[in-house]
Formats: structure tokens, sequence, C-alpha cells
């Protein structure tokens, strides 16, 4: 039987209303939320309610992967949604009670007696998180490892169509020489970055060596790899398509990528202002930040401009 992703009209439709009195949110009938505003579809239930336990961030990670295995409600992109996404549930006009009790602001379809809080995947460094408050409208940065004031966690995911579908996988060609070509962008990538290469990580002028070196060796039978740019580092995060990095955390990279790789990547874009940063992309969060040139703590993924004739389009 096909699914849909949006719009499907399940025994909780008469939900909270939109501004021509539609209802916002959608009961499918199968443990998901739909939200038509937004079409983002969310687990119905949080972790308390589903687990009778709160958890670190680590822990919420672990939590999405298995429902993934799982593939909870018949999708395998289960998430923990970013701060923007949280704070779109949160509504003045909606009342709800949480495991204590006490109002929290979230649609009445969502059942009542779950946990007030959520993490969410934006971080801040290795080591803390941002969790969010449905009672206050509140963020909040804990460290991920933090016990003593554990969280829920809301389960989100976007919602991919059949075009989508179709769409993504025609867009990448496996070239079959350890590159991959974006025919959407126009970029051709090394599929490994270099903490898979190297097995170490590397500051910005180590990871412009990198890809120097994968120029003098030809690599790929290529002369012209590069840092890719902070706009071009993004063209491969994809929040439907959760991977491992190379300890085991979860990031969102085009399914093309092998897992293992490092969770962030240095770009060549450079700070005005200050000519020690150097902005690098997080491919937990589809983040970015300036980061000092020399600290290594980051990889590197090598991108090329693809040209007519290149990869699999080469018959000499």
């Amino acid at each position: 039987m096909e699914r849909k992703d949006a719009g499907k009209i399940g025994p909780g439709a008469a939900d909270s209303p939109q501004a021509d009195g539609s209802p916002r949110f959608v009961d499918n009938g199968d443990g998901t939320v739909t939200d038509l505003l937004t079409r983002l579809m969310w687990m119905k239930n949080d972790t308390w309610l589903e687990l009778g336990s709160l958890l670190n961030w680590h822990q919420g990670q672990e939590y999405a992967a298995k429902m993934n295995r799982l593939k909870f409600a018949g999708y395998q992109n289960w998430r923990l949604p970013t701060g923007t996404e949280a704070k779109e549930l949160f509504d003045p006009e909606f009342s709800n009670t949480d495991r204590e009790g006490v109002e929290i602001h979230l649609d009445p379809v969502f059942p009542s007696g779950c946990g007030h809080t959520t993490w969410t995947s934006e971080t801040r460094g290795a080591k803390a998180a941002m969790g969010y408050d449905f009672r206050a409208d509140y963020e909040y940065w804990l460290a991920k490892e933090n016990d003593g004031f554990p969280s829920g966690v809301r389960l989100v995911r976007h919602p991919q169509t059949a075009q989508d579908l179709e769409r993504e996988e025609n867009r990448f060609v496996d070239n079959g020489d350890g590159t991959v070509s974006d025919l959407e962008t126009g970029l051709m990538w090394k599929m490994t970055d270099s903490y898979l290469d190297l097995d170490k990580w590397v500051t910005w002028s180590e990871a412009k060596t990198y890809c120097q070196e994968l120029n003098k060796q030809y690599f790929a039978t290529h002369v012209d790899w590069r840092m890719p740019t902070r706009k071009e580092a993004m063209t491969i995060y994809d929040p439907n398509h959760p991977t491992t990095d190379a300890y085991g955390d979860t990031v969102y990279l085009c399914k093309v990528f092998p897992p293992g790789s490092g969770i962030t990547s240095w770009t060549k874009t450079l700070s005005k202002s200050d000519k020690s940063l150097a902005m690098r992309f997080h491919y937990y969060n589809g983040d970015y930040k300036w980061h000092k040139q020399g600290l290594r703590s980051h990889g590197v993924r090598a991108v090329r401009t693809f040209k007519p004739g290149d990869g699999q389009q080469d018959e000499d």
C-alpha cells in the first residue's frame, strides 16, 4: 500500500485550527502526527511516554537510530528536531499537561503526561546541546552527557514525496573511481573525506595541503581538487538521511556517501574581519561556524567543478 506523507486524515483530524479554520495537526493513526503548516511529521509520543524515562542527548540520538532501524510507522529518517522546529510546536494558545501535571503549550493532539522538554540537534562545540522547554518557550544549553538534568525527546522527520525520491535517485552518479558527481549542482565530490583517508583530524592549512596532494596524485585523473565553499558544503547535507560519523554519532549526508567520516568539513570561506578564522560546516545539524584555522579537530571534503566529459562520461 502506498504511503502518503502529508494530508492524511486519521482519527484525530479535529485538531488546532489554522488561520482559515482548518486543522493544523492531523493524527495519522499510526503513532505519528503531521503538521500541515510546516509539513513536518512528528512522533505522537515522546520518550517519556514511550520509555518511562528521560534521556541525555547521546541517548536521544541512540533512540532516533533505534526508531530508524525499526522503521517506525514505515520510515527511516527520524531525527532530533532543530531548535526552530521544536519552537514551532509551541503556541501559548495550546493547553496540555506534562508528566507532573504542569501546563505545557502543545496541541492536545499530542498526549498529555509527556515530558516538558526535548533535546534538539543544535550543538555548541563537541560537548553541549540545546534543549527546548514547552512550558515557557525557553531554549537552554546543557552538557550532552548531563544525566542530572535529562530531557524528553520528540522525534521528527521531513516528508519525502515520490517525486523527491525519484529526483534524489537520479541526482548522483557514482563514477566508480572514488568520486561522485552531483548532476544537480555541477559538483564532483571525493566520496571519502580526509578523516576516512588519513584517520586523523586536520587544521585548515592541512586541509588545503590534503587537496593539493590529491592534485599531485592526479586523483581520479583530475588536478583541480579544492576545499568547498560553505554553500557547496551545505549541498550534500540531507536531514532525511541519517548515517554515522567516525565515532558512531549521527550525521546527515546524502546517502551516496559512506559512513565513518568526520562530523565537519573545513571550507575555503575565510573571515574578512579576522584572517585567523575559517568557516567549517557541521553535518550533524547543518550549522556553520567560524573556527581558528590552527584548530586540529575537523576534516575536509574535497570537491571540484564538474565538467562535461568527466567521470562516467569518459570514453577513450
